[in-house]
């Protein structure tokens, strides 16, 4: 992901920690991986709790921030968490792996999981809205989607029209950052 974001994924996630974090937050994190956002989230003094469905990325995850606590499970089994449980819920280039049917699940089970004034934040593949940085998204994407499934037997689809979505789910989207074009992009959204 660090290829197919040339890098900027990793500054995405250090801006999440400093800038939609603070101390003593109760955070979710949606498809933790390795764990090195959780590590930024408690360095900065919160509370996290990762999911993730691969053990192997928790195994790392546990390594990376051992303070966190990670959960196996699906997005989909969110709800086994409880409800206004969590000040922040953050997914970085997770919710591009998800169906349509179940990301509609998770955005709406990540509202009841949020307490009130709770914020989504997200960092994910967007389509582009404008037509030449679609054709040039397609003509970079594409062969690089290609190789990750080789080398992962996993694929993503880049989210489209995702702020609509999160208005839909009942969220007002407070803040947007797009890089790359418009083909990655940082949202933070709040319960409405």
């Amino acid at each position: 992901m660090r290829i197919l974001t040339l890098g900027r994924i990793d500054r995405i996630k250090r801006e999440i920690a400093s800038a939609w974090i603070e101390p003593g937050h109760a955070v979710l994190e949606i498809g933790c991986g390795t764990g090195s956002l959780a590590a930024l989230m408690v360095e900065r003094g919160a509370r996290v709790v990762g999911i993730d469905v691969s053990e192997p990325m928790l195994a790392m995850a546990r390594e990376s921030a051992p303070e966190a606590e990670f959960v196996h499970m699906t997005a989909a089994e969110m709800e086994r968490l409880g409800t206004k449980r969590f000040d922040r819920i953050v997914a970085t280039l997770a919710l591009s792996e998800l169906s349509q049917a179940e990301l509609g699940y998770v955005l709406h089970a990540s509202s009841d999981l949020l307490k009130p004034r709770g914020r989504l934040v997200v960092a994910d593949e967007m389509r582009p809205a404008v037509w030449w940085q679609r054709i040039v998204f397609s003509l970079v994407r594409w062969p690089l989607a290609a190789l990750t499934f080789l080398l992962t037997q996993n694929t993503t689809h880049a989210l489209k029209a995702f702020e609509q979505q999160l208005e839909d789910a009942d969220y007002r989207v407070l803040f947007c950052k797009r890089y790359l074009l418009g083909t990655l992009a940082l949202i933070v959204a709040e319960k409405a």
